[in-house]
């Protein structure tokens, strides 16, 4: 059977780390809305019927990686972007209630609520690769073509990573570890971009997608997700296999 949670090395450092400061339980509590969070997103990705590949638990987040088309519907990817979020607050809701009727005690809920606030805010920020960066980026993908919107995410992402630094520096080394990894992820997210459009362009190549959105392009790069294109050259339309069939063989 394949496994397909994984405890990143930082994760069991950070563990080792609560145990020798007598943090232990706050460790817990942050690990379990972690955990609930990227269930969150499990559910949806099966609701849609796509791939699980890996849910990586990371000491300040995690990351569920799937296997699907990059041409793929724009609202299912929002949807399980934003459906950690919203487990999050079904949790609050759930914590609060048994709070309320003395189930959990007072101390433990007003970590959980100090943790799962930060969690919430921290995921929604537009910076690769967390949810709110996706939010955005299926935005984009919307109104912009494919190639430009991961452009456009790339500066939002360089531009809020500017701002968290700024706002964090002199906080604990939990926060320096954390803006390292987010820089890596938007570095790679840059060094992979080129493979990205080529990907998009292989798929629209290969597969017969649905769309009912036509557009009247001229380049390749202004291809967009959710819409069929013929591109104008020398006053004639041109479908986009023949385009892409010229592309990928020249």
């Amino acid at each position: 059977m394949k496994k397909i949670l994984k405890i990143n090395y930082f994760t069991y450092f950070f563990i080792i780390s609560a145990i020798l400061t007598g943090l232990f339980k706050e460790c817990l509590i942050l690990l379990f809305i972690i955990i609930m969070h990227e269930l969150g997103h499990v559910i949806m990705i099966k609701h849609y019927n796509y791939e699980l590949k890996e849910v990586e638990i990371l000491p300040f987040g995690g990351v569920s990686k799937i296997n699907k088309d990059l041409n793929s519907s724009i609202n299912e990817e929002i949807i399980i972007s934003l459906a950690g979020i919203f487990m999050q607050l079904i949790l609050f809701v759930i914590i609060s209630f048994l709070t309320f009727h003395n189930y959990i005690d007072k101390d433990i809920y007003n970590i959980f609520k100090k943790y799962n606030f930060s969690i919430l805010i921290f995921n929604l920020l537009p910076i690769i690769p967390l949810d709110g960066s996706i939010f955005i980026k299926s935005l984009l993908e919307k109104y912009f073509s494919f190639y430009l919107a991961q452009k456009i995410i790339i500066i939002i992402s360089f531009v809020f990573l500017s701002i968290f630094i700024y706002f964090n520096y002199y906080f604990s080394l939990n926060n320096y570890l954390i803006a390292i990894f987010l820089f890596y992820k938007i570095y790679n997210y840059i060094k992979e971009l080129k493979y990205l459009k080529n990907r998009f362009l292989l798929e629209r190549y290969l597969h017969n997608y649905n769309f009912n959105n036509i557009k009247v392009i001229n380049k390749i790069n202004k291809m967009q997700k959710e819409k069929k294109h013929y591109f104008k050259v020398n006053n004639n339309l041109v479908n986009e296999k023949t385009i892409l069939k010229q592309y990928f063989n020249s």
